[in-house]
This record gives C-alpha cells, sequence and structure tokens, in this order.
C-alpha cells in the first residue's frame, strides 16, 4: 500500500504509475464514478472508487467503500500494489494534514482477512517545486515500509482504535520525514522564494530528466526547517530574514532576471549560449509548427480551473489529447504532400516542438547573462545581488 500526501490531484497518481512501472491500483473520490461511461473508463485505468460524505454518498456509503475495500483485499492476496491518500484531501501546500482512518483500516482488514499476508504500507512524499506553472519540477521520496502484521497483537485483543491511532501517529510522522514542511501559511511566501534558492544550488542541467539522488531534497528539507524553527523560536530574526530575502528577490524584478542565473556556473553558461546560436533555427521552427496544442490547452486550463489543485491535471490531460490529435492530422498532412515519407516528417516536426523548450530555457538563461554584462543597471546590480545571495544562503551556515 502507497500512501502519498495528496497536493496535485490526478498527476500525483500519474507519477507514481509512470516512476514505479507497475500495475498501480489508485483509490479517487467517488462522485466521478455516478455515470456508467466515466465509471468504465476510470476502472480501466485502475482506478477504484471511495466515497465521502462531503460528496454525497448518501446512506450508501459505506456499503460501498466495503465494496471497494473488498477489490483492494484481493489485489493485495495477489501481490498488487494499492494507492491510498491517507489525507483524504487534495490541497496544494507545503503541509501534511491529520490522517484519516482509510488506510489504517483498509490495512488492518486486509490483514484480518489474509492473517498470513505480508502487507507492507509505504509512506511517499510528493514535493512539486511550483505547481501550476509549466516545466516545473517534483521530488518524489519513498519511506521506510511500515508492516500491518505490527498491529496484530492489537487487533486480536480488539483493540482497534488504539491500533489506529498508534498506526496514524506513525505514518504521519514517516510521511513528514519526506515532505517539505512549511508549518504556518503566513511563511508560505517567504518560504517559496527562500525554497527555490536552495533548489537553484542542485538544479539539474538543461538536459536533466530523472535524478535518483535525493541531495535537492535535503537541501530544501533542511531549508524549510531552519526556516520554521527561525520563525518560531526568534521572530526578530525571521523578520530581518525576511526584509533580507524580500529586498534581494526585488532587485532582481528591478533588473528581471531569476535567482537560477546566480546559481549556473560559467561552464554552464557558456553551454547555454552555443546551445542557443546552433539550436535556434530548428527549435523556433518547432515552436512555429507545435504552438497550436500547447497554446489550446493552455487556453482550456485557464478558463475551467477555479482550483490551482486541478489545474496540472486539466492542462496535462488535455495537452495530451489535443496533442494526440493534432499529431494524426499532421501526419496527415505530411502523408498527403510528401507519401509515406511524411509519417517521419511528421514525428520529426513534433520532436523539434521539444527541441524548443530546451532552446528556450538555454535561450532565457543567456538574456540574463547578456543583461548583466552589457548593461549599465545589470553591471552595477550584480555584485549586490551576489552579497545578498551569498548572505541569505549562508545565514544558518
Amino acid at each position: 500500500m502507497l500512501t502519498p500526501n495528496h497536493p496535485n490531484s490526478f498527476i500525483d497518481g500519474v507519477l507514481l504509475s509512470v516512476l514505479l512501472r507497475r500495475k498501480l491500483t489508485l483509490l479517487a473520490r467517488g462522485d466521478v464514478f455516478k455515470k456508467p461511461t466515466a465509471n468504465w473508463a476510470l476502472r480501466s485505468m485502475r482506478l477504484l472508487p471511495i466515497y465521502r460524505s462531503e460528496d454525497g454518498a448518501g446512506n450508501e456509503q459505506g456499503t460501498k467503500n466495503q465494496q471497494t475495500f473488498n477489490e483492494c483485499y484481493e489485489i493485495f492476496r495477489k501481490n498488487g500494489t494499492v494507492l491510498i491518500f491517507p489525507e483524504g484531501y487534495c490541497v496544494s501546500e507545503r503541509r501534511l494534514r491529520p490522517m484519516k482512518k482509510g488506510a489504517a483500516k483498509m490495512a488492518f482488514e486486509a490483514i484480518e482477512k489474509y492473517p498470513d499476508m505480508d502487507l507492507q504500507v509505504v509512506p511517499v512524499g510528493l514535493n512539486y517545486s511550483n505547481s501550476g506553472h509549466f516545466r516545473e519540477e517534483v521530488c518524489i521520496n519513498f519511506g521506510h515500509p511500515i508492516a500491518a502484521q505490527d498491529y496484530m497483537p492489537l487487533l486480536k485483543t480488539g483493540k482497534h482504535t488504539k491500533a489506529i491511532t498508534d498506526f496514524n501517529a506513525r505514518l504521519y510522522e514517516a510521511m513528514e520525514r519526506e515532505i517539505v514542511i512549511i508549518k504556518e501559511p503566513a511563511n508560505d511566501i517567504i518560504g517559496s522564494k527562500y525554497l527555490l534558492m536552495a533548489r537553484n544550488q542542485y538544479k539539474p542541467s538543461f538536459y536533466g530528466f530523472f535524478k535518483r539522488y535525493k541531495k535537492r531534497f535535503l537541501a530544501e528539507k533542511r531549508a524549510a526547517n531552519d526556516l520554521n524553527n527561525l520563525s518560531e523560536n526568534k521572530p526578530e530574526g525571521f523578520e530581518i530574514f525576511r526584509s533580507k530575502i524580500t529586498d534581494y528577490f526585488e532587485n532582481l524584478k528591478k533588473l528581471n532576471i531569476k535567482d537560477k542565473y546566480f546559481a549556473s556556473p560559467l561552464i554552464e553558461k557558456i553551454l547555454y549560449l552555443l546551445f542557443t546560436i546552433v539550436a535556434a533555427i530548428p527549435a523556433l521552427t518547432g515552436m512555429v509548427l507545435n504552438f497550436i496544442p500547447v497554446i489550446m490547452a493552455k487556453n482550456m486550463a485557464d478558463k475551467k480551473v477555479k482550483k490551482i489543485e486541478f489545474y496540472d491535471s486539466v492542462y496535462i490531460g488535455a495537452a495530451a489529447l489535443i496533442g494526440f490529435i493534432y499529431s494524426l492530422i499532421l501526419a496527415i498532412v505530411c502523408i498527403a504532400i510528401f507519401g509515406w515519407r511524411g509519417i517521419f516528417i511528421s514525428l520529426g516536426i513534433r520532436v523539434l516542438g521539444y527541441l524548443f523548450l530546451f532552446w528556450q530555457e538555454a535561450a532565457i538563461n543567456t538574456k540574463y547573462w547578456f543583461k548583466v554584462l552589457f548593461t549599465s543597471k545589470g553591471r552595477n546590480l550584480s555584485n549586490t545581488l551576489r552579497s545578498q545571495r551569498k548572505f541569505i544562503l549562508d545565514y544558518f551556515g
């Protein structure tokens, strides 16, 4: 059983399914299963309904949920994997909410039904750098598994309430270790800025994809802990620190550059420059030939989504569907013009669109470099920004 936090709607489960490359069954809110077509489609993607009173489940809530739980027990019996969000809610914030009873209830009923089952509950931490923004990143961490069998002695003596309480406390602590936490909501903005700076110290190169190490997460975790401790124990010092970060980002805004520029070594700036020059024509060609599905998906997400928690799911889902249709149309047009070679030409056009994403990042960073080197404002502010940044990052030693 996987038990992640739940900051980003449908994307949370999709990411874990892709990363683990195994058949993963997810529990989702039951009200979206109401229509027969939706029920069939969602179940075909290995989603099962979990019903909540706030979603209008009514008197049948318990019976329907038990049916889902029974399906999960059979999956466990066959050594399968089920994902359940123990918080019970999807909220985009850097905090962990109290555990609901669902995960504990499912784990305990499973081992009571199959006493020899070695069910392991794995805490998962999902840490998004900036939900709702294109080309941002996520750190996914897996904690040490919790054996459901550890609670069998309590269950055998009828102490189910204590078993659930102890299990939830242990699970909460295990999940909290894998998540970047900003304790006070009032510190979210300053926390996001400070975490961005900590993250940029371990920014992957622009050609990077998956990185299987925890340096960046640990840097963010340490930064968040330092910030929380300062806020709780030295409020006056925290206000000074807040003012330093605020001034730094105000100066960045004056120059219209990002913090990442100052975290990039010279060799990376040179590589960005060379890539910007060499790949300019094919990348810009790719942008012109591929902007339609991207713009359509973004407009759909902007118009339809009111809550940040659902933005990425709608944007990516719409982009995948529109992109697939666009690819088919593009292939048909290219085949009509170039014959069967058109298949490869249409694929090449889509690849050029992907190339543009990397070129755009390289070009932006090159623009920042030139702005600092060749403008009076850049030269005047550069040293100030570097010293401010160093002071902030060295503040906690």
